[in-house]
């Protein structure tokens, strides 16, 4: 028998626990004053002790075991803890319980703490809750199982003074990175998460690619050169106001978003083809272009329930 407790120690709103094992539901019952617990919520008090001491709370019954929804507070979440122990469950933290599971429903268990959105965490869910066990996992989400946790890495890349820098800002809406007239500003890669439709993504901003004796520029291009090979979409960013022939060439040719900057400055139409025209000065075409960016990164989007591959 096991009494795992499923949130952080420490005080808060509420402690959840899950009892489960041999001999969970006799033992549960000796102290339980209510209906006993199924798939819905029952409210009754716990016996914590001999005295009589008892604690209000919320159970229902899982596939796991019984869950145990009480008042936060280390002395209550203590108290509990100590009650089952005295009949032999072993105390676990939710991490050490689950760490060992490696069907989707135990991985969707374990990621789904560290999920940074809604959406992400919602996903994780349906497949904890049964989606992996009703369907086989479309291979349209095949690169989408490890991004419910880990967002997807989009580099904007290009010549120096293309806009990247100024992208990336529109991007995000705030001041990310260093803006200026001069080339070569950008020395590193600087990072900005954000989230497309309830996705995690991570923009990264690189030096430009241009010919240079600067050291320390030449180390910055040489990192931008590194961050594509780990991209999984690169967004190669044209400065329409720079005549054709003086463009760096992309030295990807594939996974790569074609994204003509500086349309407010200069309209060259016939140079536009293949890509999203965008001014990060003005915001104009940010939308669509973060709209292409997503059904590259997500050409399908998963239904509520729909089996996902976890990673």
């Amino acid at each position: 028998m096991h009494i795992i407790r499923l949130t952080p120690s420490g005080r808060g709103a509420v402690a959840s626990f899950l009892l489960c094992g041999k001999d969970a539901d006799t033992v549960f019952a000796l102290h339980w004053h209510g209906k006993l617990p199924d798939e819905n919520p029952r409210w009754g008090r716990l016996q914590l002790n001999e005295s009589g001491d008892c604690e209000e709370a919320v159970v229902h019954r899982t596939a796991d075991g019984i869950e145990m929804h009480v008042h936060g507070g280390e002395q209550v979440a203590s108290a509990i803890e100590s009650l089952f122990q005295r009949h032999g469950a072993v105390c676990e933290t939710w991490q050490e319980h689950f760490a060992a599971g490696t069907s989707q429903r135990d991985l969707a268990l374990q990621l789904l703490p560290f999920a940074p959105t809604e959406r992400t965490a919602q996903i994780l869910l349906d497949q904890y809750n049964g989606a992996a066990d009703r369907e086989p996992a479309s291979q349209d989400f095949a690169a989408l199982g490890k991004h419910l946790v880990e967002p997807f890495r989009v580099v904007l890349a290009g010549a120096s003074n293309a806009g990247k820098s100024s992208l990336l800002n529109a991007i995000l809406g705030f001041q990310r990175s260093l803006v200026h007239s001069q080339p070569g500003t950008t020395r590193d890669v600087v990072s900005g998460q954000t989230a497309l439709d309830g996705f995690p993504v991570t923009f990264f901003d690189t030096a430009g690619f241009r010919k240079t004796g600067d050291e320390l520029e030449l180390q910055g291009i040489d990192r931008s050169l590194r961050s594509l090979t780990d991209a999984d979409l690169v967004v190669w960013v044209v400065d329409l106001t720079v005549e054709e022939s003086q463009r760096p060439v992309c030295p990807m040719e594939s996974n790569v978003l074609l994204c003509y900057n500086k349309i407010d400055a200069e309209k060259r139409a016939a140079d536009c083809v293949g890509g999203i025209s965008v001014s990060a000065l003005t915001g104009e075409g940010i939308a669509a272009l973060l709209d292409a960016v997503l059904r590259r990164l997500v050409p399908c989007s998963p239904t509520p329930g729909t089996a996902v591959t976890l990673k």
